[in-house]
């Protein structure tokens, strides 16, 4: 072979290995057609309902005050959420990989690199997931599949320890924290071992018999419950130096940061996330088929006291049915719905979101 032809030879395998890496090797490109389902190992990536131009459309045309926080600046704007087809994960109880039908989103966490969707086998056979897409291009990264079947309504993520945490549950009236540290989320990966991957940290909360939200804000853990008929319960957890909650009054317990508060607070009926903006605190409120509520508060979280009621609501911005977690990120806020979901394809809703949307904030607002 002569110097010219090895050459050639180099420039071709050096275009296949950019091609197979550029799209599949980091992440996996899908298509944005519901009718061409691509597969990850038996998950898949593609959208479940609608195009992102029929998914626009809709939003627009039945909440037409969104348009404007409809972010364009910064693609992407929406992220489709993966498995609500098909995700491939372990029957509940064993290490028997099956395929479930019924996932349900719930949770979403935002890293640097990472859109991070915890969801849940609606009928609890299976054990529930986490999905990893790019926050740069919205692919499709990798899935973890969980050591439990819990509901996993809320996960957040805190950038100084690099932890992930999650709501979870012990047996049917203990509430628990779990979480995974910065190692296992680099390299846990089902695809490559098809087995669930343990927990790093698990903490029972006292006295609360279950956790539906959480979220990150200024060294502190923000977590609650949901009630579909009463009020539910608000509280917070400030990080010690290790990033471990503080879950009592202990003065012994060297905690990151200065004026930090563990405090417990009643809420509005039927919150499902929260979230934090330039000394306001927000609320995703939302249960059955009508719309659901963007709740807005003047609180950053630090004050000792914390007033829900409805006279000290700042703006109610209605979003569509069934939204779960909201996560701010700078201006942009995150919200994730679980009407893509296979329960809920078959109902009679003008919106099912099967993707994350980002809204801008100082738009949506007002500012």
């Amino acid at each position: 072979m002569s110097k010219k032809q090895r050459l050639m030879l180099t420039l071709i395998l050096i275009l296949i290995i950019t091609s197979i890496g550029g799209g599949y090797w980091w992440t996996h490109r899908s298509t944005d057609d519901p009718h061409h389902q691509v597969m990850v190992d038996g998950t898949n990536i593609s959208p479940a309902v609608s195009t992102t131009k029929g998914f626009y459309q809709s939003i627009i045309a039945n909440y037409p005050h969104l348009k404007k926080s409809i972010d364009h600046d910064t693609p992407p704007t929406t992220y489709q959420i993966p498995g609500l087809i098909r995700t491939k994960t372990l029957v509940a109880g064993t290490t028997t990989v099956t395929t479930a039908t019924d996932m349900d989103p719930q949770g979403l966490a935002i890293t640097k690199d990472y859109l991070i969707i915890s969801a849940y086998s609606r009928h609890k056979k299976n054990n529930s997931v986490l999905y990893f897409l790019s926050k740069k291009t919205g692919n499709y990264v990798k899935q973890i599949v969980l050591p439990t079947n819990s509901h996993v309504g809320g996960i957040a993520y805190d950038p100084v320890s690099k932890r992930l945490w999650l709501t979870t549950q012990s047996g049917q009236s203990q509430a628990t924290l779990s979480a995974y540290n910065h190692k296992t989320l680099a390299t846990a990966n089902f695809k490559t071992t098809h087995q669930a991957t343990k927990f790093d940290h698990v903490v029972s909360l006292p006295n609360i018999p279950r956790s539906s939200f959480i979220a990150y804000h200024h060294n502190t853990l923000y977590t609650g419950y949901f009630s579909k008929t009463t009020q539910g319960k608000f509280i917070s957890y400030p990080l010690s130096t290790t990033g471990m909650p503080r879950l009592s009054s202990r003065s012994d317990v060297d905690l990151r940061g200065k004026h930090l508060y563990g405090s417990s607070y009643t809420t509005n009926k039927q919150l499902q996330g929260v979230t934090f903006y330039q000394g306001q605190i927000m609320f995703s409120q939302s249960f059955g088929n009508t719309h659901s509520n963007l709740l807005t508060f003047d609180n950053d979280g630090q004050k000792t006291w914390l007033d829900f009621d409805n006279d000290d609501i700042l703006k109610k911005i209605a979003l569509p049915p069934y939204l779960e977690q909201i996560v701010t990120d700078g201006s942009d806020l995150y919200v994730l719905f679980e009407s893509g979901a296979a329960h809920y394809r078959s109902q009679p809703l003008k919106v099912h979101a099967d993707r994350v949307m980002k809204l801008d904030l100082k738009s949506l607002l007002g500012q």
